[in-house]
């Protein structure tokens, strides 16, 4: 009777969706096959079961263990401190120099991801940290306080997606589409949120050819990465005997240096020109101020930083200039911490560089040693505000 009764139901359910006009009865497939496919996707990748199989190198897996790794473990008496930004901080900040240095009066926590933006640094922090009052203070490193143009992909960066496709829910769908620029990146990025498959189809694929080897491969991940993470010490080489002619912007290689880094001094150390279109303040004061929006009533402190921006630094970036900068804004702001942009000057000459981008090994060191103690002293409330 029951298998009748179904039946019966499956018949009228036919018959009601047949009786319908042809536009109407076209999307109304439509609609159900989207629902089918809505459900499917959420119940892979919404109900938090795939999120412990991503491939660990990949983006998505190396801010999902960081967060993990936070989540597992347990805050303490001890008060913390996280240190958020790209490659840079990555490579050039160490959480284990940074706890000695205090004497561990501070718990350290490193969340430089490489390739990763301020955009990405807000949904980050809103995961990390629900509460907003798990951190003494965050450090918000930047690659230049300027906001003169001169990557030009900040807005239209739909790699950010890949970072943060298990953290964008559905209520994030809009406003972050419409963050990126072009439409055909805001149409991409929608969708890519509401189908977390679309972003995870590489991923997918590679979990299924090599079962047994990314289960292995992420479960370490995930239970011993921190320890490597801490562990690591940094870039081995330096940059000695880098040297550039600023008039004729051409440079002068140490003896052996690989293609890849030549190319990685080129694009970073003598940037080329782009139009300047305000972009890089627009994205700033999009994302960097919905992080102080996110801690506008929470007791951490947030302190931003300039980053020892490359091995040698072209004169004229160091000329000051009258244009206001997003920094600028933040005097006065409780909470609210900016360092002196030379604070980390001196560490910019080649012998601390790995590259033309991150410090190496030395540089390492005496940055996390400095900025460690710059933390402490703010978080214990001698520091300043800073400008």
């Amino acid at each position: 009777m029951g298998g009748g009764l179904l039946y019966d139901r499956e018949i009228g359910a036919r018959s009601v969706i047949s009786g319908l006009p042809g536009v109407a009865r076209g999307a109304l497939w439509v609609a159900l096959v989207f629902a089918a496919f809505f459900l499917a996707d959420s119940l892979l990748f919404r109900t938090g079961w795939y999120g412990q199989f991503l491939e660990p190198d990949s983006s998505a897996g190396s801010l999902e263990a960081q967060l993990h790794w936070l989540a597992a473990t347990p805050a303490g008496k001890t008060p913390e401190v996280l240190a958020i930004g790209d490659s840079r901080v990555a490579e050039g900040f160490s959480s284990r120099i940074a706890d000695s240095a205090t004497h561990r009066r501070l718990r350290f926590w490193n969340f430089g991801l490489g390739g990763t933006t301020p955009r990405v640094w807000y949904y980050t922090l809103r995961a990390a940290d629900p509460t907003r009052r798990r951190f003494a203070a965050i450090a918000i490193a930047l690659d230049d306080y300027s906001d003169a143009d001169w990557f030009a992909e900040f807005e239209d960066r739909d790699g950010d997606q890949k970072y943060l496709v298990m953290r964008l829910g559905l209520g994030d769908c809009l406003d972050f589409a419409m963050s990126m620029h072009s439409m055909e990146i805001r149409h991409r990025a929608f969708f890519g949120c509401l189908f977390r498959g679309m972003i995870l189809r590489n991923d997918v694929q590679g979990f299924l050819a090599h079962l047994q080897t990314r289960i292995a491969r992420a479960a370490d991940k995930l239970e011993n990465g921190l320890e490597y993470s801490n562990g690591y010490g940094g870039m081995t080489q330096n940059m000695s005997g880098l040297a550039v002619d600023w008039q004729r912007r051409t440079i002068r290689f140490p003896d052996g240096l690989s293609e890849d880094r030549r190319a990685n001094v080129q694009r970073f150390v003598v940037r080329e020109p782009v139009q300047q279109t305000g972009a890089l303040a627009r994205y700033r004061r999009r994302w960097l101020n919905g992080i102080l929006d996110l801690y506008k009533d929470s007791p951490t402190r947030l302190i931003f930083l300039q980053l020892p921006r490359a091995p040698l630094v072209d004169p004229v970036a160091n000329v000051p200039s009258n244009a206001k900068r997003f920094v600028d804004s933040l005097g006065g702001m409780p909470r609210v911490t900016v360092l002196p942009a030379e604070t980390f000057t001196d560490l910019e000459q080649p012998a601390m560089f790995g590259d033309g981008l991150h410090l190496n090994h030395d540089g390492r060191g005496v940055f996390s040693l400095r900025l460690a103690e710059l933390l402490d002293a703010t978080v214990a409330g001698k520091g300043g505000e800073g400008r």
